[in-house]
This record gives C-alpha cells, sequence and structure tokens, in this order.
C-alpha cells in the first residue's frame, strides 16, 4: 500500500491535472508563439496536422504509422521524419507504429524500438501531461532537463506514467486497460455526474474550452452513453434534458443557464 506522502502527493498531481484542464491561463498560449518553438530543429520545416474543435482526427504518415488526434491537439512532422523518425506534439494522441519513433511533448518524450502503441496527453499550456502503453514497450523521459531526477521510465503492458512539471515529478503506475479500450472505441459515458464535472470530462475529452455562465445548482445530475459523438452532439442530447444553451465560437463553448 502506498504511503500517506505518496498518496497525498498523487492527489495533488490529480487535482493539478484536473484544474490544468479547464480555461485557467490558456491566454498565455493565444499569443501567436508557434507550438513546441523551443522544441524545434533550427532550419527544418514542420507539416502541422491538427484536430478539429469536438472530434477526433485520424490520419497515416507515409511510414504506415497511425494517429489518432483528439480535438485542438496538433501533430508537427519535420522534414526529416524519415531520418529522425521524431514527432512534436501538443495535445492529445493515440500512435500505433511498427517503426521505431520518439514523440515529443514538452513535458514528456515517449520512445519506441519496436512495434508499439501507446496514448499520450500533453497540452503546451498546462503543467500536466499522461501516457498509457496500449501495446509493446516504451521508454518515458522528462523533456526537459530535471534538477532532481532524469531516470527515465520503461512502460510494459498495463503501465502508465504521470509527470507533473510544475513540481517536477514523473512516476509509473497501473491503470485498467478497460479504461484505454473504452478511450479507444470512443465510448463516453456519464453515470449520475454532477452538471460541472461533466463539463470537465466534455473539455478533457474534447479537448475544449468549456465556459458556464449562470447557476447550475439546479440541474439533475449527467447521464447517458455517447459512441463516437461529437462534442456538439452530445450537447445537443443534453440539452434535451435540462435547460441550457451553448454556443461555438472559434476553439471556444460557451454554456449559459
Amino acid at each position: 500500500m502506498p504511503s500517506n506522502s505518496k498518496s497525498s502527493k498523487w492527489l495533488y498531481i490529480i487535482i493539478v491535472l484536473i484544474l490544468s484542464g479547464t480555461t485557467i491561463g490558456m491566454w498565455y498560449f493565444r499569443q501567436g508563439k508557434p507550438a513546441l518553438a523551443s522544441f524545434r530543429e533550427a532550419q527544418v520545416n514542420y507539416t502541422p496536422h491538427e484536430g478539429t474543435l469536438g472530434n477526433r482526427t485520424r490520419f497515416t504518415l507515409p511510414d504506415g504509422t497511425e494517429i489518432l488526434l483528439n480535438g485542438k491537439s496538433t501533430v508537427l512532422v519535420p522534414d526529416n521524419y524519415a531520418q529522425t523518425h521524431t514527432l512534436l506534439l501538443d495535445g492529445e494522441a493515440w500512435i500505433n507504429t511498427r517503426n521505431a519513433l520518439k514523440v515529443v511533448t514538452n513535458i514528456l518524450t515517449i520512445s519506441n524500438t519496436a512495434p508499439a502503441a501507446f496514448r499520450i496527453r500533453c497540452f503546451e499550456k498546462q503543467q500536466g501531461a499522461t501516457a498509457y502503453l496500449g501495446s509493446g514497450t516504451v521508454l518515458a523521459a522528462k523533456s526537459y532537463h530535471s534538477t532532481t531526477d532524469n531516470q527515465a521510465e520503461t512502460l510494459g503492458i498495463g503501465n502508465m506514467v504521470l509527470a507533473n512539471k510544475e513540481i517536477d515529478l514523473m512516476e509509473k503506475e497501473t491503470y485498467q486497460p478497460a479504461e484505454l479500450d473504452q478511450w479507444l472505441r470512443g465510448e463516453l459515458i456519464f453515470s449520475d455526474v454532477p452538471f460541472m464535472k461533466a463539463m470537465q470530462v466534455l473539455e478533457e475529452w474534447y479537448g475544449a474550452e468549456i465556459y458556464v455562465d449562470g447557476d447550475v445548482s439546479g440541474l439533475q445530475n449527467v447521464k447517458g452513453a455517447y459512441t463516437n459523438q461529437s462534442l456538439e452532439q452530445v450537447l445537443k442530447v443534453m440539452q434535451q434534458k435540462m435547460p441550457f444553451t451553448y454556443s461555438l465560437k472559434g476553439d471556444k463553448v460557451k454554456i449559459k443557464v
């Protein structure tokens, strides 16, 4: 069993990860700064693949690497990809590859030398990052220099890694494979969840920014299952069961209760 100290540390990480998924502080990264600017190689051009708000995007690279990209996420493919086998990611993606590959985010770097599949979530505007191994074996390391620990972790089946740059911590844990399978199938399930918690889940699931205006205390808890539905489709169904309106503007969702 984990010690009370470790439990408290994990509770802090979880809280930070959840809060970092909200809209707080997002203005800083809306100032025209290129994604992952400090990780780009000089004199190398990058082709962006971008996920649209509220949807997932699938594409395949020339070497057969398959990518499922979440909303508001970006994969940067360098012109020298055939030589470096390196991708830059700002956001969340599932990557299935038969080849040696390195995926760099601003917090975590995931690399493999044999066929592997993994899900990684790391938005540049956030302090937390997660990675889940689906198959094969990968090496998880910090993308930045740590003053306390730069030791990489080897992830096997059933392993995940949680990292938080603010407190300079990266630890390997286990997870329930069924949760990853559900995410891959696009099955979003709410089991009697408070409205604001449901909105946080939607932010994380779709990579969205959701602003809620009004008193939600009178709204019923959210129940229901949605499979491969867009964010707007989910909101339309919820709207039939409770009194709120919503609007989509740019990369933001505004909900009025």
